[in-house]
């Protein structure tokens, strides 16, 4: 983050600009991952929320209630500027304990509740999921690689995340390789699959939908600062 701000200046962002809060597992790579993005342009807010009391689905969600739901909140979703909010989970052993689905579910509810508690706003998916398998670290992996890794490679390692970190030369640099977002979003999307009964296959994330919105707001400043890095 320190060089990428030494590189490209900080833009505070408008009254009204876009807000995405990212509720996350991680309280270090996926915070420091996000953080590159927070004021490169004016019209985006980013805001990561990292857990506080457990990791799993279903305690993220009651994270996410607390902090922008309920009586004591300490953000407001604005549901007329489009602002959203995704849930960032790995797979781990979460799918097979059923914990993902509730999570799920809990996000079409609150997609669902929008047009009924706010007439002047069009029904928008607000509420999200980007999961990934086996963990975040594969998206982290498609900044740099067209395929999918393979199976026997990963499998020398300890974990996935000690597999990208060797196959990355010096390991991923949160302070100026997310400038590769496009490459990340292309790579993802090609590579990422669902079973037939909607189950993320390994090596996917849904990841490349969250890059495509930030995309959508910062993508002339990614390219000038880009530049600048190369």
């Amino acid at each position: 983050m320190i060089q990428r701000r030494r590189e490209y200046g900080k833009q505070e962002p408008t009254r009204d600009a876009h807000k995405i809060y990212i509720v996350c597992e991680g309280k270090g790579t996926e915070p420091a991952y996000f953080a590159f993005f927070e004021g490169l342009s004016s019209n985006l807010e980013v805001i990561t929320i990292p857990p506080k009391e457990g990791t799993d689905p279903l305690k993220l969600m009651e994270r996410a209630k607390q902090v922008l739901l309920g009586d004591d909140r300490q953000y407001t979703v604005e549901y007329e500027h489009n602002d959203t909010v995704w849930f960032v989970i790995d797979t781990d052993a979460w799918e097979n304990e059923g914990k993902i689905k509730p999570l799920r579910d809990f996000c079409v509810q609150q997609n669902a509740s929008i047009p009924k508690d706010l007439d002047e706003v069009k029904a928008y998916n607000a509420w999200n999921v980007a999961q990934s398998n086996p963990s975040f670290e594969i998206w982290l992996y498609y900044h740099f690689y067209e395929s999918k890794p393979n199976t026997d490679d990963v499998e020398k390692h300890a974990s996935f995340k000690q597999f990208v970190d060797s196959t990355i030369s010096g390991g991923f640099d949160s302070g100026k390789d997310p400038v590769r977002l496009e490459d990340a979003i292309v790579n993802t999307e090609k590579n990422t699959q669902w079973d037939e009964n909607g189950k993320l296959q390994d090596y996917s994330s849904e990841m490349f939908q969250l890059g495509k919105e930030i995309d959508g707001f910062v993508n002339s400043d990614i390219k000038k600062l880009r530049n600048k890095l190369s």
